[in-house]
């Protein structure tokens, strides 16, 4: 079993209402629909996300994705 591991910090938003509803992963999800693009042989086992920070300080997301 293997594991590929995406990190991505994202930005504070401005202010503490924010001016957009819009939520942005920074190009997280696209840097990973790639990844899975230059892997069609692989097979997904199973895939965890997690945050850390966020209130004032920027968020950090991770997802790992588990494969054979």
């Amino acid at each position: 079993m293997n594991a590929k591991i995406f990190t991505k910090v994202i930005k504070p938003k401005q202010g503490f209402w924010p001016s957009s509803t819009t939520v942005t992963d920074c190009g997280l999800e696209a840097e990973i629909n790639l990844w899975l693009a230059s892997k069609p042989d692989v097979e997904i086992k199973n895939i965890t996300q997690s945050q850390s920070g966020g209130s004032w300080m920027p968020a950090t997301l991770v997802v790992t994705v588990w494969y054979q």
